[in-house]
């Protein structure tokens, strides 16, 4: 076996001098990340007025049924093992291997549970259409477990603008491949192609960017990979608690109502989220990349934890806050009458979504700072204190109560508990959470409440595209004022200014 000491490809791994103008890389990965994110944004806007009709709820129900246990199965596959090559200071070519191959190994194990268990899901929810669906689906995990690994070497040394123009263009692609189908009368299967095509073409792209190659499994030793299992282990244990809370309402409403309920909770929330994430996924290979770097210096952390958090921030809540106050206008727009019901829970989960800058920033600050035990800890009492909050609100009063009680809960409860965790484990104090995210999101509540019902009930009976647009000159001028009265985010956006006119 080769002296992996010596090899030549641990060159691709090493990030030694980073540090050196970091700021200024992490600026420029940010600008990058935040414009394509925006790109995609729009892309899945589109996506979702176009498929909102062409499939109906009920038929969009089968498939965001089938996503929960997918996307948990997604993070028990990679036991957070992509992330462990960005969050370790030196990793060598066999340790990557090592990953690589344990990674495909869990990926196809998890497909075959899944593939096997998808019978007696589908009798939980009283559909039989919802097995066949599960089935097939449980084939991407094999390729979201590939395209992870190379993203994870690509964000090592901050290659952002790679990754998430390759990123782009799998998911435009995927898109076309779903609205063809749909077009063509498969329903929600078209959404099952999209599912599949997507990662298969974002592993291609980023396996041929990349261009790095695993030794063969032969080759490496299974103890390089163990190595991360403890950091990986808890980060995957984290993911999976935070993907099983995310999709508690779709499967609370599936399991208690009918398709519909679900398919109206799934897409509500899927909007409600589009922008955040949009900002959030991205940035998380920058945030985690830059403050990885930084995490024996608890200064440079905390400046860098306020700059990263407040410049998404930027991005996130003047959006959050028009999704909110517009929330029955933009359904009517985007996805039709059919969908009406869905306006009053895009509302309330619009609101929990301002937390989402900084509650993202607190999960990279423990993840860069190798606290993944405090995630997963924290992560397991959020999800069952609102697993209780949710059922009991679904219970007194549908889906809306339950969505109404999620919202408050995650807002006046689990986000203070975060911050809480972050403080005893990060440099991160409440200071410094309150200058990055605690004030602006105060702020986004008061705006989003005024123009809820102080602006939009004087455009009653407008055209949704006027009163959308009234709205958004209103929030608009505010954050234009937010930034012309604070230094500090002059500041923010003059750097982001001159990043975009220095890459011109």
């Amino acid at each position: 076996m080769r002296d992996d000491r010596t090899d030549p490809r641990d060159g691709i791994f090493d990030i030694a001098g980073m540090e050196k103008g970091l700021g200024r890389r992490a600026g420029r990965a940010s600008v990058v990340a935040l414009g394509v994110g925006v790109l995609r944004g729009v892309l899945q806007i589109g996506s979702i007025a176009i498929i909102a009709r062409l499939i109906p709820p009920a038929d969009y129900g089968i498939y965001a049924m089938a996503l929960p246990a997918v996307t948990i199965g997604m993070a028990l596959s990679n036991l957070g093992l992509p992330q462990a090559i960005v969050q370790h200071r030196t990793i060598t070519h066999l340790h990557v291997s090592a990953l690589f191959w344990l990674n495909l190994g869990l990926a196809a194990l998890i497909a075959g549970l899944l593939y096997a268990f998808a019978g007696p899901m589908s009798a939980w929810y009283g559909d039989d259409r919802v097995m066949p669906v599960l089935q097939v689906i449980s084939l991407s995990l094999l390729f979201s477990a590939t395209s992870g690994q190379y993203i994870s070497i690509l964000r090592r040394r901050l290659r952002i603008r790679e990754t998430e123009f390759l990123t782009l263009a799998a998911e435009i692609l995927g898109l076309a491949v779903a609205i063809a189908g749909a077009l063509n009368g498969l329903s929600y299967w078209a959404l099952v192609l999209q599912h599949l095509v997507t990662p298969l073409l974002r592993t291609v792209f980023m396996a041929v960017r990349c261009r790095w190659l695993p030794s063969g499994p032969q080759h490496v030793r299974l103890g390089d990979a163990l190595q991360s299992l403890r950091f990986g282990g808890y980060l995957a244990a984290a993911s999976i608690v935070a993907r099983l809370t995310g999709y508690m309402g779709t499967v609370i409403a599936g399991a208690l109502f009918a398709s519909a309920a679900a398919g109206l909770f799934y897409r509500a929330r899927n909007i409600a989220v589009l922008a955040p994430h949009r900002v959030t996924d991205p940035l998380s290979g920058v945030f985690t990349s830059t403050l990885s770097r930084l995490q024996d210096d608890a200064d440079g952390f905390r400046t860098m934890f306020v700059r990263l958090v407040s410049r998404s921030n930027l991005a996130i809540l003047p959006v959050a806050v028009f999704v909110a106050a517009g929330s029955a206008p933009l359904v009517d727009l985007l996805m039709g009458q059919d969908w009406s019901e869905a306006a009053p829970l895009l509302f309330w989960l619009s609101l929990f979504t301002f937390r989402q800058g900084g509650s993202t920033g607190l999960q990279n600050a423990l993840v860069a700072c190798g606290r993944t035990g405090a995630l997963f800890g924290f992560n397991v009492a959020r999800m069952v204190l609102l697993a209780l909050v949710m059922v009991t609100g679904a219970q007194l009063g549908g889906v809306l109560t339950m969505t109404i009680a999620y919202t408050l809960c995650e807002l006046v409860v689990t986000l203070p508990l975060m911050v809480a965790v972050a403080g005893r484990t990060t440099p991160v104090t409440l200071r410094t959470f309150m200058a990055g995210s605690g004030t602006d999101i105060l702020l986004a509540l008061g705006l989003a409440g005024g123009l809820a019902f102080g602006l939009m009930p004087r455009l009653a009976g407008q055209p949704a595209i006027v009163q959308l647009a009234v709205l958004g000159a209103a929030v608009g001028l505010v954050y234009a004022l937010r930034i012309a009265l604070s230094p500090a985010l002059r500041g923010d956006v003059l750097r982001v200014l001159r990043n975009v006119l220095g890459r011109g």
